[in-house]
């Protein structure tokens, strides 16, 4: 679990509902509690980090999230943001582009960029790649979307240099397309093109690509560096899940995609995984009977309505922490059902309330028990 926090570079997946931000942002904390400068970074839609974080709110800029509650003098920080795709999208075309404004104003530009399907996944790795390229962070947490868009972005890479392959843009637009226009297309597949899709829009597309050409080599460059990162040793890929049957089914859905990409998890974590005792470990079965009177004895050895009434709240108490503790038994066999030999797994527990502030975020990880 230390060693997970002192990579590079966290990627947090999981199913949804199973507190994979809470988990994401609870790990950003712990790291940044130790020393660490932190770059924590949603891609989630769902905008839940802002109030796990006990923030108002947050956008697409990284935001200081306070840590002074936690240390006395913090020697590391932590900064947080929630991706927005058309204002990061705008943002990159502005610092990359030497006139934006082609770009910018394309529709063809402005219908891509708003999308949340590839080019959410295009502009996170962007980001991605800016925050392991700031010397003010030495760690950066990605907190995905949930199931399959969290396999899109770990995708994109690849896919945005498929997107970019000159001779795949050749074969809609022809060769030399940098200086073209609609007219002077003359691929079989842009004229194709334009009989579906109408000329002016075919044209609006040549814009595109003609204005996005010069900047090719760059992204597709930046896409390589970001794939690599994904794949290096310094990078952990965290599986968040809980011990339901739905979740974990899910969660092998995920594992087994990290697999296909030969990205094995360097720890899986258990959310919501056991029900505490007033200590914060599992609740374990109750005393016998025999223990039970042996405690009756000790607490009121007299015969009486006051022993009676002792006894029937002993068994109530009882009766409960044995169905708290067959609860926690359930939930353990499927977690070890789940395990795989190599991969370390943690479990954290069933909280009364969600963590809403940086300090039972950390709270919640100094919970966390090995999973035995």
């Amino acid at each position: 679990m230390t060693d997970v926090l002192e990579r590079r570079l966290i990627v947090a997946v999981g199913p949804g509902g199973v507190g994979k931000t809470s988990a994401s942002a609870a790990m950003a904390v712990a790291a940044a509690a130790r020393g660490r400068r932190v770059a924590l970074l949603t891609i989630d839609p769902a905008r839940r980090l802002a109030d796990a974080l006990g923030l108002h709110g947050l956008d697409d800029g990284m935001r200081p999230v306070p840590l002074d509650a936690l240390v006395d003098q913090p020697s590391g920080h932590l900064h947080a943001a929630m991706l927005d795709t058309k204002r990061s999208f705008d943002n990159l075309i502005t610092r990359l582009a030497d006139d934006p404004a082609p770009i910018l104003d394309n529709r063809v530009y402005q219908a891509f960029s708003r999308t949340l399907a590839r080019s959410h996944a295009y502009v996170a790795m962007e980001r991605l790649y800016d925050l392991l390229h700031d010397d003010a962070y030495d760690l950066v947490v990605l907190d995905t979307p949930p199931m399959r868009s969290a396999l899109d972005i770990l995708d994109a890479p690849a896919q945005l240099r498929a997107f970019l392959d000159e001779t795949i843009i050749a074969a809609f637009f022809g060769p030399g397309i940098v200086g073209r226009s609609a007219r002077g297309t003359s691929a079989i597949a842009g004229r194709l093109l334009s009989l579906v899709a109408g000329r002016k829009l075919v044209g609006e597309m040549l814009a595109f690509f003609e204005a996005f050409m010069p900047l090719r080599e760059g992204f597709a460059a930046r896409a390589t560096t970001t794939e690599q990162a994904l794949q290096s040793e310094s990078t952990a890929f965290v599986l968040v899940t809980a011990p339901e049957a739905a979740h974990l089914g899910d969660a092998a859905y995920l594992r087994d995609g990290l697999y296909t990409r030969e990205l094995k998890p360097a720890l899986v974590v258990f959310n919501r995984a056991f029900l505490p005792d007033a200590e914060g470990q599992p609740v374990t079965p109750a005393a016998g009977p025999d223990e039970r009177m042996e405690m009756l004895d000790q607490l009121d050895p007299t015969p009486g309505p006051e022993r009676f009434a002792l006894r029937r709240t002993l068994d109530a108490i009882a009766a409960v922490r044995n169905e708290l503790a067959t609860t926690n038994g359930r939930a353990l066999d499927a977690m070890q059902a789940f395990a795989r030999e190599g991969e370390p797994a943690v479990q954290l527990p069933h909280l009364d309330r969600e963590p809403l502030s940086p300090a039972a975020l950390l709270g919640l990880w100094q919970q966390a028990r090995p999973l035995g």
